[in-house]
């Protein structure tokens, strides 16, 4: 049998975490393309997207092991 390395609680939170911050950017990003600029401006919208995207990536690479 395959020994699977073992993912402790930090390394869990840091994937969840990961993964959370990657799906609310990518959403934050495509709701604000197909949003008009009425009272907010979507580029800010699509910045935040971006900077969470990014947060979630390095939670995905920086996981402890």
């Amino acid at each position: 049998m395959v020994d699977l390395p073992k993912l402790d609680l930090t390394g869990f939170t840091s994937v969840l975490a990961g993964f959370i911050f990657l799906a609310t950017g990518l959403l934050m990003f495509i709701n604000a393309s197909n949003t008009v600029p009425d009272p907010v401006s979507p580029a800010v919208i699509k910045l935040l997207g971006v900077i969470s995207v990014l947060v979630g990536v390095v939670l995905l690479a920086s996981r402890d092991e």
